[in-house]
């Protein structure tokens, strides 16, 4: 069997995941940038409140309006943080009907597992069925001359069981199959889900001769 190749179900989403990525690009290094704004306040911080430990009172007045700068700046830089998330929100709003109009154009709709199951369902039962036809007809081209023996009352009566030991049933393809049904729905489904039933395994003979 051929292999199947799904050509690409999402063309114009990724049209639109592009575009969402490079504004977020934006965001993304903004946020960086503010996160090291942060970062040399908080280290500039640590400092001064080590210093202010051997300070003297007039170093410990400079400190004092050193670290309260640095708290007005953080607390500025909190804000722009913050406004960056809500930012982010309404890029992420900005973008959903833009992800749906894109989602309705994907292909998936081409794929039709329905259709594969009704083509290979008749396959099968077609080839079993021309198969069985034919050995049908040879079993009733030659029962007339089997049963001109087997069927003596004579013979019979010597060996009974002979009424039972050639019939229809000895011209057919043999079958052996435990489970309720050749492929189950949830076997399909399963296989919508690009996932095999478990120990399924491929016929060493793919043809039936």
């Amino acid at each position: 069997m051929a292999k199947v190749e799904v050509r690409d179900l999402f063309v114009e989403v990724k049209k639109v995941v592009a575009a969402y990525k490079e504004k977020v690009k934006e965001l993304d290094q903004q946020e960086r940038e503010l996160n090291a704004e942060l970062m040399v306040l908080q280290e500039e911080l640590t400092n001064i409140l080590l210093d202010q430990e051997s300070a003297t009172a007039s170093e410990m007045i400079y400190f004092k309006i050193q670290a309260k700068e640095i708290h007005q700046k953080t607390d500025i830089i909190k804000v722009l943080l913050e406004e960056l998330a809500e930012e982010r929100t309404a890029l992420k709003l900005e973008f959903v009907p833009k992800y749906r109009e894109a989602l309705n154009k994907t292909t998936v709709g081409e794929y039709n597992a329905t259709k594969i199951a009704e083509k290979y369902r008749y396959l099968m039962l077609k080839e079993i069925s021309d198969i069985g036809k034919q050995m049908q007809k040879q079993y009733y081209e030659i029962a007339p001359d089997i049963d001109e023996v087997f069927g003596d009352s004579k013979v019979l009566e010597q060996y009974p069981r002979l009424a039972y030991s050639f019939t229809y049933e000895n011209a057919m393809p043999s079958f052996s199959w435990f489970e309720t049904s050749v492929v189950s729905k949830n076997e399909v489904f399963s296989a919508c889900r690009g996932n095999l039933p478990q120990g399924l395994k491929e016929p060493k003979e793919m043809d039936v001769e």
